[in-house]
C-alpha cells in the first residue's frame, strides 16, 4: 500500500506482553527482496515470493539454534526509522474510496492489496412528494482503467460521479458500461459491483436496477450518458 519496491522476512521471538516486540533472530539484509512487477503485484503473488524465503530463514534459524538463550538481536538496527513505515491495522475505512483525493494509482493499489473497495451512492425516496433519500453501499468487485469515449466529458468530469454510457450503434439490446472519473482525471470502468442487499453482477445493470441513475441525459452520435443522482461518498 505504501508503494515500496522491496520487502523482506524476519525471524522473531514472541514477546510475553506486546505484539512485534520480540528479539529479531534473523532478517533479510538490505536492500531486501525485490517485489516482482510492483505496479501490478497482488498479495498472493507477493506471498509466492516471500513464503519460500521465510521457510528458508526459519529452517536456517533452527539449524543454527538461534532460539537458544542467550538470544542475540540480529536485526538491522542501523537503518533509519524513516525507511520503516508503521504497519497500521487495516480497517474498513481503508477500503472506502475518497474520490476527491485518491488518484487512480492509489485506487488501483488499494484494490489489489486490500480490495474490494467501496463507496456509498445516493438513492432518493420514491414516495410522491418526498425530498429525502438514503445511501446505498456499493462494493466494486471488478474495475479497470478505461479510455474515454467521445463526448463523455460533456456529461461530467467530476471525480466520484458515476455515469452509464449506452452505445447507440449496437443493434438490438444496447451495450451499457458504468464509468467514474478519479481525482487525477483517469476514467475507471466499473465492471461488476454489489449494491447493498443485492448479488454481485454487471455494474451498469446493477445501477439501473437499484434506481441509482438520475434524469439528466447527454447524447452524442454514438452514445447516451446518464449519471447517478449525486456523487459517491
Amino acid at each position: 500500500m505504501d508503494g515500496k519496491t522491496t520487502t523482506g522476512v524476519t525471524l522473531q521471538t514472541m514477546h510475553h506482553q506486546h505484539f512485534d516486540h520480540g528479539v529479531v533472530l534473523q532478517q533479510t539484509p538490505p536492500p531486501g527482496l525485490e517485489i516482482p512487477d510492483p505496479d501490478s503485484c497482488t498479495v498472493p503473488q507477493l506471498l509466492d515470493v516471500v513464503t519460500p524465503k521465510g521457510a528458508d530463514v526459519l529452517l536456517d534459524g533452527v539449524r543454527q539454534g538461534l532460539f537458544v538463550p542467550p538470544l542475540e538481536n540480529r536485526g538491522f538496527s542501523d537503518l533509519p526509522l524513516s525507511d520503516a513505515p508503521h504497519a497500521a491495522k487495516i480497517t474498513p475505512e481503508d477500503r472506502h474510496i475518497s474520490w476527491p483525493e485518491w488518484s487512480w494509482q492509489i485506487i488501483n493499489r488499494r484494490n489489489r492489496v486490500i480490495g474490494p473497495l467501496w463507496s456509498k451512492a445516493y438513492l432518493p425516496d420514491s414516495r410522491p412528494g418526498s425530498t429525502s433519500g438514503s445511501r446505498k453501499r456499493l462494493i466494486f468487485t471488478e474495475m479497470e482503467e478505461a479510455q474515454p469515449q467521445e463526448g463523455c466529458t460533456e456529461f461530467t468530469s467530476s471525480p466520484g460521479w458515476p455515469f452509464v454510457a449506452s452505445s447507440l450503434q449496437t443493434e438490438g439490446k444496447r451495450e451499457e458500461k458504468l464509468y467514474v472519473w478519479t481525482s487525477d482525471k483517469k476514467l475507471i470502468h466499473l465492471r461488476r459491483m454489489i449494491v447493498e442487499g443485492a448479488p454481485n453482477t454487471d455494474a451498469a445493470r446493477a445501477a439501473r436496477k437499484a434506481g441509482l441513475l438520475g434524469d439528466r441525459v447527454v447524447r452524442t452520435d454514438d452514445f447516451e450518458f446518464r449519471g447517478f443522482h449525486d456523487t459517491l461518498l
